[in-house]
């Protein structure tokens, strides 16, 4: 009875694996046929989405396509300005407008590094703050001439 039992149990086990990776090669095979990139992000834009969350998901992507490109690189700064003026047809508008967020903030200033703290940590919202503040300050500056 015992033995039987064990290969009862044995064979549910194998049975549930077998199950859980036809899901995954299902959801997978999903992906590649709908030709849309499966992005972690917000269906919808959100300015609480922080720039480490972003480069998370472009991190993915990278890898997800066999891209090789690491962080940091010249490379990487090609492929965030692909991003904002290349059509890739397997991201959705709302991951296109997130992944545009990141490389303008990545690219307006050479000396940041995607590892900085004041970099990663911040979010959208936040950055777009600052921008506005700087570009009031600039404004009012060009009133007084």
């Amino acid at each position: 009875m015992k033995r039987k039992l064990s290969i009862l149990s044995a064979v549910i086990c194998v049975l549930g694996l077998m199950l859980t990776a036809c899901a995954e090669e299902t959801e997978k095979a999903d992906n590649e046929t709908s030709g849309t990139y499966n992005s972690s992000l917000p269906e919808t834009f959100s300015y609480d989405v922080t720039i480490e969350e972003i480069g998370e998901d472009i991190d993915q992507y990278i890898e997800e396509h066999d891209m090789g490109i690491k962080r940091d690189t010249e490379e990487y700064a090609e492929l965030l300005n692909e991003f904002c003026f290349s059509d890739f047809s397997d991201l959705t508008d709302t991951t296109k407008c997130f992944y545009e967020a990141y490389a303008s903030v990545y690219l307006s200033d050479p000396t940041v590094k995607s590892t900085d703290d004041a970099f990663a940590d911040r979010t959208i919202g936040e950055i777009r703050g600052e921008n506005q503040v700087t570009s009031n300050k600039i404004l009012e500056e060009a009133e007084k001439f």
